[in-house]
C-alpha cells in the first residue's frame, strides 16, 4: 500500500439481543498505516449477530453509495411495475463510454453485473419519482432531495449513504427481510451472484487472491468513482454456508490518491486474512 500514514483501528464484537446492543470488545486495540485514507469494514455472522466494526467513527460518514444502489432502484422499478420484463433489453444509443461493456444493449442483469450508469439512468426515469421516494424511504433509506429525469445521483455526491445505513441494506437484501415481493427480491439477488471471490464490475470480471472454496450461495458487488472531490471504493459480500452466513462491507475515500476498482476489494478481504477473521469464520 502506497505511503503511510496514521489511523486508529478500533475492532470490537457486537452481540445482539432483544434489541439491545452488547459490545464485546476483542482482546485487543490494532494501529495500523494507511495513507490519506478513510477506511470502514463492517464483518458480521448473520445467524449469531457477532459484528465487526473497524474504524467505527469513519463508517458513520456518509459517501455516495455508486454502482451499489443499483439493486435499490431495481427493486424500486419492480415492485412499482415500470419494470415489467427484467430479461429484455434496453438499447444501447451508441453513446460512448469508458468501458466496453457499457457499450451494448443491456437487461437488469448483465446491467447489475457490469455496473452500467445509463441502464438505471433510464430505468430510474421510467420509474415514477414519488414511487421510487417511497420505496427507498420504506426500506429506511434516505430519500432522494431532487429525481431529475436522467441524472445518477447516487454517483454525483447529491445523495449520500453512512456504512451502517448501507450495510443494513445489504443485510436485509439478502435475508430476505425486505418488503417486497419474493420473486424481485430473487431477480435482484440472482443478478448479484457470483463464484466465491470474484468481481464483476465496469471493469471487467477479477479474481480476488486466495483460496476462496464453496459457497451454498455467494453474492457481491463493487463501486467506484470519484465524487465530491474524493475517490471512493465499495466492495460487499454475502457468503452462505450449510451452516452459517456472513455479511462484508468494505469501504474505501481517499483526497489525495486515484483508487482502483478493486481497492476496497483487495484491501477488505486483504484486513479479514490478516487479522485472523478469515481464520475464524471463513475457513473450511
Amino acid at each position: 500500500m502506497k505511503g503511510v500514514v496514521f489511523f486508529i483501528l478500533t475492532a470490537f464484537f457486537l452481540l445482539l439481543s432483544c434489541g439491545n446492543r452488547k459490545e464485546i470488545p476483542l482482546p485487543e486495540e490494532k494501529l495500523a498505516e494507511v495513507p490519506g485514507r478513510k477506511t470502514c469494514l463492517i464483518f458480521s455472522e448473520l445467524e449469531t449477530e457477532e459484528t465487526l466494526l473497524v474504524n467505527p467513527s469513519y463508517c458513520k460518514g456518509s459517501v455516495p453509495p455508486l454502482h451499489l444502489f443499483h439493486p435499490m432502484i431495481a427493486l424500486a422499478a419492480l415492485e412499482s411495475g415500470s419494470l415489467k420484463e427484467p430479461d429484455a433489453p434496453y438499447k444501447w444509443d451508441k453513446t460512448k463510454y469508458p468501458y466496453i461493456r457499457w457499450q451494448k444493449d443491456q437487461n437488469l442483469r448483465t446491467a447489475l453485473a457490469s455496473s452500467t450508469v445509463w441502464y438505471f439512468q433510464k430505468l430510474l426515469t421510467e420509474t415514477t419519482g414519488i414511487k421510487a421516494q417511497n420505496w427507498l424511504v420504506g426500506a429506511d433509506l434516505p430519500r432522494p432531495s431532487n429525481l431529475e429525469n436522467g441524472r445518477a445521483f447516487w454517483m454525483d455526491g447529491d445523495y449520500t449513504l453512512n456504512g451502517e445505513e448501507l450495510f443494513f441494506f445489504l443485510k436485509k437484501l439478502v435475508t430476505r427481510k425486505l418488503s417486497v415481493r419474493e420473486k424481485n427480491s430473487s431477480i435482484v439477488l440472482s443478478g448479484l451472484e457470483r463464484t466465491p471471490g470474484e468481481v464483476s464490475n465496469s471493469t471487467g470480471i477479477h479474481r480476488l487472491a486466495g483460496n476462496w472454496g464453496n459457497a451454498d450461495k455467494f453474492y457481491s458487488d463493487s463501486g467506484s468513482a470519484y465524487s465530491g472531490g474524493r475517490s471512493i471504493s465499495l466492495f460487499w459480500f454475502y457468503w452462505k454456508f450449510p451452516d452459517k452466513s456472513v455479511l462484508f462491507l468494505s469501504r474505501i475515500e481517499s483526497e489525495s490518491e486515484t483508487l482502483s476498482p478493486l481497492e476496497a476489494a483487495r484491501y477488505g478481504t486483504e484486513f479479514l486474512r490478516a487479522n485472523g477473521i478469515w481464520e475464524k469464520f471463513l475457513s473450511r
